[in-house]
């Protein structure tokens, strides 16, 4: 059997994240930033975020079947990237459904400790099932609370705490390294507290300020991990790992194919019955006999189109520069090329995909012109 070699970086697959954190520290609201992201909130914690979601799980295989809805839904609505929040959550479904399945009251009243070895075969199996997603283009992002922990090193002797995944306490040792071998990057975030010395002997202190900040490398006081060669500790902000998953990934808007106005059709006909035509252009035509009948037409009178609020400013200069209104660009990506789901708001388009918008501006001008009637330039 012969096997072709592959060279280079590979890309055009999602990426495995897990982040955890403190609570309160902003763990959804930076996964929120994630191109195409939506929600699977196990918890509700985003019910007073402007996010896309589904219908909250109330069990493990409906948290399971909403993911084969991603799958399956990805390309018509846009879905980039999966977002459990949080994992720990769904931890709980599944220790229900062992416990359904084995007819116990807990996972405990299984012999021997097997169900944590069920649980660890059951999240094992759910975590190879991602691997379709990745292959289709969509991130896979879970959420985590964190918990510290007493631990030793083995050439020191006294304890100090380590921020880990706050998975059930007789699973940490089989679940969390699960999650962390499974993802290409683990991101700690956590609030880092500046302190300085108020003495001339530097032996009193006092904070001065408190930063919300995400680590990236693995340290004796918490779990983090990358492969993209991330500094060991970056702000708090979507900005510090944009750059890894590159521009959004979305099919290029081309233009619709003409349709031939009356008066060519009626030039073709002829044509094609070998009747003598003049060489007029059809535009000319047009003129001596416009379609409604008239000699003439008047001129349309356009209403300056109101500067839409809630976009980036980028593609609202360019959207009042060309009498552009919020419904013709949400009939552009719903209806005619079905990127966004139906009924969707310009506002509640990813911001990603608006800023892309404003890099093919021309071929969506060009779509606009021809496909909405009441579109009137200046």
């Amino acid at each position: 059997m012969n096997f072709e070699e592959i060279n280079g970086i590979q890309t055009g697959s999602g990426l495995k994240v897990v982040i955890y954190g403190q609570e309160g520290v902003g763990k959804s609201t930076l996964a929120a930033s994630f191109p195409g992201a939506v929600f699977i909130d196990c918890e509700g914690s985003t019910s007073r975020m402007n996010v896309r979601r589904l219908p909250k799980p109330t069990s493990w295989q409906m948290f399971t079947d909403e993911f084969e809805y991603v799958l399956n839904n990805a390309q018509a609505k846009g879905y980039q990237t999966v977002i459990v929040d949080t994992f720990d959550w769904a931890e709980r479904f599944a220790l229900e459904a062992l416990c359904t399945e084995h007819k116990v009251s807990g996972i405990e009243g299984m012999n021997y400790g097997k169900g944590w070895e069920y649980e660890k075969e059951m999240i094992g199996r759910f975590l190879d099932r991602t691997d379709r997603l990745i292959a289709a283009g969509v991130n896979v992002v879970l959420l985590c609370h964190a918990i510290t922990r007493k631990t030793t090193l083995p050439e020191e002797m006294e304890e100090f705490d380590h921020w880990e995944l706050k998975l059930g306490n007789k699973t940490t040792n089989k679940i969390a390294p699960l999650l962390k071998e499974w993802s290409d990057m683990t991101l700690f975030l956590a609030f880092r507290t500046n302190i300085e010395a108020v003495d001339d002997k530097g032996k009193k202190h006092k904070a001065t300020s408190c930063q919300r900040v995400m680590y990236t490398t693995k340290t004796a006081w918490w779990d983090a991990k990358n492969r993209f060669g991330l500094p060991d500790r970056l702000p708090l902000a979507w900005e510090s790992i944009a750059g890894i998953f590159g521009p959004p990934v979305a099919p290029p808007l081309t233009p619709a194919p003409s349709v031939q106005s009356p008066a060519q059709q009626l030039i073709n006909n002829a044509q094609t019955a070998g009747i003598p035509t003049e060489t007029a252009s059809p535009a000319e035509f047009e003129q001596i006999y416009p379609p409604n009948g008239n000699t003439a037409s008047a001129p349309a009178v356009s209403k300056p189109a109101e500067r839409v609020q809630g976009i980036p400013d980028a593609l609202a200069d360019l959207m009042q520069q060309s009498n552009v209104t919020a419904e013709q660009i949400e009939y552009v990506s719903i209806d005619l090329r079905h990127y966004m789901a139906q009924g969707m708001k310009i506002q509640q388009f990813p911001q990603d995909y608006l800023m892309y918008l404003t890099t093919i501006w021309d071929q969506v001008l060009s779509l606009i012109q021809q496909n909405c009637k009441d579109y009137v330039p200046f």
